[in-house]
């Protein structure tokens, strides 16, 4: 009786499903791979920031703080408030944190002072992973920004409680505190804009 053949077909084939098989795993290996390193800076800007917002959060909650340089920018901010405000005949005074008239009164208390806001944006750029020299002038300028629009916020804010006094709470609490968190996250991307153009420049 005639032996059956092993057929040397069927053997190939199974070393070349093999080899596919083990080239599979080698590039899903790499996929995994490749997916944790583009995952790792996102996850060091998150880590990076949270901490950052962490370490602002435990000194602004300190009394030294409240009654240092915070009081000293408030009072700054009122003063100048006060400033633009007589400029429009608003006939207003400025005492310590305080703007008054006969007419209406703003105490500038901490979260009205836009701080939070600059910490978010401060804190977004350090923690962007691109170099330091492309943060410098952008914090300053971001800062600058914000600390312009929050004296704009206590001049209109001190309007509306002259003509609009039903209005003030809702400017003061809904709309202006989400105005500023808005600016932030602006000024924010338009710093990455501006690295990504500085960028574009360079290399060109």
């Amino acid at each position: 009786m005639a032996k059956p053949k092993k057929g040397k077909g069927n053997s190939k084939r199974t070393e070349q499903q093999a080899k596919k098989q083990e080239q599979s795993a080698a590039q899903k290996s790499k996929d995994i791979k490749k997916g944790g390193r583009s995952r790792s800076p996102l996850l060091k800007f998150v880590g990076f920031f949270l901490l950052f917002m962490l370490g602002f959060y435990l000194i602004y909650a300190q009394e030294w703080f409240q009654e240092g340089p915070l009081g000293f920018i408030m009072n700054i901010d009122a003063k100048i408030s006060s400033f633009l405000l007589n400029i429009f005949g608003m006939g207003t005074t400025a005492i310590g944190d305080t703007v008054s008239s006969s007419k209406f009164s703003v105490d500038i208390e901490s979260g009205c002072d836009g701080i939070e806001a600059i910490a978010i944006f401060t804190g977004a750029v350090i923690a962007y992973p691109k170099p330091a020299r492309f943060k410098y002038k952008g914090i300053l300028a971001g800062v600058g920004f914000l600390l312009l629009m929050n004296i704009v916020r206590i001049v209109t804010l001190f309007v509306t409680g002259v003509h609009f006094p039903k209005l003030f709470d809702m400017m003061h609490v809904e709309v202006w505190q989400v105005i500023f968190i808005v600016l932030a996250i602006v000024s924010w991307l338009v710093w990455i804009q501006s690295v990504i153009r500085r960028e574009q420049e360079h290399a060109s």
